[in-house]
């Protein structure tokens, strides 16, 4: 019975039941056939699979002599539902036990219902409780990657509101940057003067020394 449990996804191990009562073990293995079993129309790729799951289940529960799995095998084998078919198996389980009833029957059959039922439960709680893990683990996921992206967002909102203010910082920049030459032209402009009008008046000055030498040399000998 605990083969089950690879219906879904794996769980951690189970305790085997202790129990004297043989259990259904519905074996899995890859390679499921399509089960000789009327099936329901269905788009479920799991449901050919899951039914023969069942189906092995019952017949694991087979107990000794004629019981209502071998009555339940040769109405199913007769591929029909009347009234010849159900008296055929019954009489030939009475040819291999006289004591079987139809009483005996319908009380194994509900013998069998309430093993499968058990089964459907447990393995349907097992389902139930890992697709809740799943979503809870989703969420917790989603709200971590929520967290992470609202933190790279502000991030980027930070380097945003930096880059317009090196923006606007750079063009205050290029603005001073482009005044400097206006604004250093008045003090060039006057010292250019300067540095001439310094030539002229030396020029000037060494004219007006050199005249009077001239003078001197020429008047005073």
């Amino acid at each position: 019975m605990k083969n089950l449990k690879d219906l879904f996804i794996k769980s951690d191990d189970e305790e085997e039941e202790k129990t004297p009562e043989k259990q259904p073990s519905f074996p899995i293995n890859d390679s499921v056939s399509t089960p000789n079993v009327p099936q329901a129309k269905s788009n479920n790729p799991y449901l050919a699979e899951i039914i023969e799951i069942y189906e092995k289940g019952i017949e694991s529960m087979n107990m000794p002599g004629y019981d209502f799995y071998d009555f339940y095998v040769a109405v199913k084998a007769a591929g029909a539902h009347n009234d010849t078919v159900y008296k055929m198996a019954f009489q030939m389980g009475k040819t291999m036990d006289s004591n079987v009833t139809a009483e005996k029957l319908a009380n194994d059959a509900e013998y069998y219902l309430s093993k499968i039922n058990e089964v459907y439960q447990r393995y349907s709680d097992q389902g139930k409780q890992k697709l809740e893990s799943l979503a809870s683990q989703s969420r917790t996921e989603s709200a971590n990657l929520s967290g992470e992206a609202n933190q790279i967002e502000a991030e980027i909102s930070k380097l945003k509101q930096q880059i317009q203010s090196l923006d606007r910082k750079l063009a205050e920049t290029k603005g001073a940057l482009s005044k400097v030459d206006e604004k250093y032209k008045p003090q060039q402009d006057v010292i250019q003067q300067k540095l001439k009008a310094n030539d002229n008046a030396m020029e000037i000055s060494v004219q007006k020394i050199n005249n009077i030498k001239d003078g001197i040399v020429k008047f005073l000998k």
